[in-house]
């Protein structure tokens, strides 16, 4: 009974907050990490000070039991938009906010509107993708980075460290910030902090994003960041949340040549080939051709993601699935598209289909990990059924354009009871 009581007491508080708009934001300051100037802020989003949901843990976990996690991200990010209008920031400053990622794709209701695009203009917005379910509903992820792009200075990646599983996301998203967890900071040079820089280094190599370290509490943790090469950072050391932040002392900030090394985007995955060579096969060909990729796919090492198209679910042999179903054991984002496709083709193994034309007689099996990138990518001839054109290949950039394509028509886990 007590219990009942308090979840009660939690839900009526909840609604409260969120109806009477009572959500406070406080600012907490991001540096450079050679001059310790501050470069901008990130706006953290707290509950009525003395409520049982004060703290920004309460709030999440909330809105996700109450599945109003939309809701409470739009009256969020205007809080935060009209502290920092009320505040003395500057109109060049840098102004993180959060997101989650189930809101990206949706629409600011009406009376928040105002106050939100008046921030957006004003400031050089980056908003904040947060680890949080990023591997939840792809489809809505990507439709929703599409939208907010054009109208923000950049997108960050949050807690980058915090979810193997969601590291698996980060080429795809390919973020103009990558923000380290603080477990990177605060355990740097033990093996699994290295093994996420490995893997960060490599899409700073190869997007030209920039690092910005979380969690900074020392001088040692300062040094650390400095050693490990982050232009950014933030932290107890430069600053506690404020209610009162101050115009930044710098606005040189470091950010990605995103638009430069756009990726091309594909309507069907088979597009990447181009003009490459392509051989043709049957179908009992391609099939062992994609059990020899999923041999080495055994060896994946998280963070790690393996997406599949199937033209039927013939394809989807016990062999296939019996694989798929030990790689999601293993916290590799796994997921099959195609017509007839179960929800849950495996244990932990994500289906999905929306029918889409294009897709009609394509096959695809794409693994992408920090050290490896393979795809058999292939479709029926015409006039067949058992005879498909194909080809394998190991460009990682026409591999992450064909798994693109098919994240964004992968949806929803289906919910758990």
């Amino acid at each position: 009974m007590a219990r009942s009581n308090r979840v009660a007491t939690v839900e009526n508080e909840f609604e409260r907050v969120l109806d009477d708009r009572l959500l406070r934001t406080v600012f907490q300051p991001i540096v450079s990490v050679e001059s310790e100037a501050v470069v901008g802020y990130e706006g953290l989003i707290r509950g009525p000070a003395g409520s049982v949901l004060e703290s920004p843990e309460a709030l999440i976990k909330e809105a996700y039991r109450e599945n109003r996690v939309v809701e409470f991200d739009w009256i969020a990010r205007a809080s935060a938009s009209r502290a920092a209008l009320a505040a003395s920031l500057g109109p060049d400053d840098l102004l993180f906010l959060n997101i989650e990622p189930l809101a990206m794709a949706s629409s600011c209701p009406h009376d928040l509107r105002p106050e939100i695009e008046e921030a957006f203009d004003r400031f050089r917005v980056v908003l904040e993708v947060t680890e949080r379910s990023l591997d939840r509903d792809p489809r809505t992820l990507f439709e929703g980075i599409d939208q907010k792009r054009p109208s923000v200075y950049g997108l960050a990646l949050d807690d980058v460290g915090a979810d193997v599983r969601t590291m698996s996301m980060l080429p795809m998203i390919r973020p103009d910030i990558i923000k380290l967890d603080l477990k990177v900071t605060h355990t740097s040079p033990s093996a699994k902090a290295m093994k996420i820089l490995h893997f960060v280094y490599e899409e700073v190599e190869r997007t030209g994003a920039t690092i910005l370290a979380e969690g900074v509490e020392t001088k040692r943790h300062h040094e650390v960041v400095r050693e490990l090469g982050a232009p950014l950072a933030q932290g107890w050391l430069y600053g506690k949340p404020t209610d009162h932040p101050t115009p930044a002392y710098e606005h040189q900030a470091h950010m990605s040549h995103l638009a430069e090394l756009a990726l091309e985007e594909v309507p069907t995955p088979f597009e990447v080939l181009g003009r490459r060579k392509i051989s043709r096969a049957s179908a009992d060909v391609l099939l062992a051709l994609v059990h020899e990729v999923f041999s080495h796919g055994l060896h994946l090492l998280p963070p790690a993601l393996v997406v599949m198209l199937v033209p039927g679910p013939e394809l989807l042999t016990p062999r296939v699935l019996s694989v798929l179903g030990r790689l999601a054991r293993r916290e590799i984002v796994t997921g099959v598209l195609g017509a007839g496709v179960p929800p849950e083709p495996a244990p932990g193994v994500r289906g999905s289909w929306q029918h889409d034309p294009a897709l009609d007689g394509q096959f695809a099996v794409i693994a992408v990990s920090p050290s490896t990138a393979v795809a058999v990518l292939a479709r029926r001839t015409a006039g067949t059924n058992s005879e498909f054109e194909f080809g394998l290949i190991h460009d990682r950039q026409r591999i992450v354009c064909a798994a693109r394509c098919l994240l964004r028509k992968l949806g929803p886990q289906p919910a758990t009871g």
